[in-house]
């Protein structure tokens, strides 16, 4: 019985050995700001004037460069016994000129405290260009796959392992939220 139990023992441990892997991966990102991309603007106007017409909106809102072009719904309700129109406005500009365009709206905004009729409302969302996405990538990708490897050789190092050869680079991604990009990558390497 001892003799089996020896045996047993024996062969697990050479289950352990061999279970330990013949590859590393590392997986590693970075985040990165973009500096150039779009603002879209997402502008309500609530009219309350029966005799409201897209001149009315167009009319308060000139000063940030809407045109009837930029008009994505209209709908008229009835709220509160008012019957109320609402023009969405879709306006995209070079993330450079949100702040000035975002200026004139408050402007806009407040100089409409005093009426009882009308109101404005706006929400902004940001995305990088493709070229921005592209130029990120670019810059990125030296310093990812140095910190990879480095990565790598920590986890072969972890395993009692020297770290080896590339296995596979995964083809790199660039996620974008808003103007903040992070691109990222998978990096597999034999260990010895």
């Amino acid at each position: 019985m001892r003799l089996f139990s020896t045996i047993v023992f024996f062969l697990a441990g050479v289950c352990v050995v061999s279970a330990q892997p013949a590859k590393v991966t590392a997986n590693v990102s970075v985040t990165q700001t973009a500096a150039a991309g779009t603002a879209s603007f997402l502008i309500q106007f609530l009219d309350a004037n029966l005799s409201s017409t897209i001149d009315t909106p167009l009319g308060v809102l000139k000063d940030t460069g809407l045109a009837a072009s930029h008009l994505s719904e209209i709908s008229v309700a009835l709220n509160q016994g008012f019957v109320v129109t609402t023009y969405d406005f879709t306006l995209n500009l070079p993330a450079e000129q949100y702040a000035a365009t975002r200026d004139r709206l408050i402007a806009i905004q407040r100089s409409m405290q005093t009426t009882t009729s009308q109101a404005l409302g706006w929400s902004t969302s940001f995305s990088a260009s493709e070229e921005e996405m592209s130029k990120a990538l670019e810059q990125a990708l030296p310093a990812l796959l140095v910190s990879a490897r480095a990565k790598a050789a920590l986890l072969a190092t972890a395993i009692g392992k020297t770290l080896g050869e590339v296995e596979s680079v995964s083809a790199p991604m660039v996620n974008s939220t808003g103007l903040s990009l992070v691109i990222g990558l998978t990096a597999s390497y034999f260990v010895q």
